[in-house]
């Protein structure tokens, strides 16, 4: 399965079958979840086009007093640094790929071994949690900055997991998936 070609159609897929009320359902399921209520600091990806939309769950989450912490991409290296939001959408501007991204004067630097929870994005799954990027590497590399016991979660639309999903030797899997109808463990497994 070539997984460019994957990619591409599961993009066009998802913007003909985008449906806002759905990832309200998405988002209701994780604020409900041990997950979320568990965990203090927080790194949510500010959301764009089709992907699940967090607007409305940052400035939930942050109204509950949790820390929200935001990716920044570093383009020149395909990394991530983070940064801790306080006022959402006021600390934003937009950024590389028209993602909204913090703005420089309010940056408050954030080290990954710091966070409880990761939501991390993607453009389709397997049910035992394998993921398919949106291929630029940032997450697969920036995952491997958190420590051992910080809870990587996807949320995702029930019609974009898949059985199998073409994987690489050094894409990361989630530990939980959260659809408009449950919360899953994924047992992980070899890719």
């Amino acid at each position: 399965m070539d997984k460019s070609l994957f990619r591409k159609e599961i993009l066009a897929r998802r913007k003909k079958i985008y449906c806002a009320d759905t990832d309200a359902k998405i988002i209701e399921q994780f604020l409900d979840s041990d997950l979320y209520k568990n965990a203090d600091w927080i790194m949510a990806y500010v959301s764009f086009g089709t992907e699940i939309y967090t607007h409305d769950f940052i400035k939930r989450a942050l109204a509950d007093g949790k820390h929200i912490v935001v990716p920044i991409c570093n383009i020149e290296d395909h990394t991530v640094t983070l940064s801790e939001l306080i006022n959402f959408p006021d600390d934003l501007e937009e950024g590389h790929y028209g993602i909204l991204e913090v703005r420089e004067d309010c940056m408050r630097i954030v080290d990954p071994k710091k966070l409880d929870l990761v939501m991390v994005p993607g453009c389709a799954f397997s049910p035992s949690g394998h993921r398919m990027g949106f291929g630029g590497g940032y997450y697969d590399r920036f995952l491997e900055t958190i420590s051992d016991d910080c809870v990587t979660v996807a949320l995702i639309r029930e019609d974009f997991i898949f059985e199998k999903i073409p994987m690489e030797e050094h894409d990361k899997s989630v530990q939980f998936m959260v659809t408009e109808k449950c919360v899953n463990c994924c047992p992980i497994q070899e890719a």
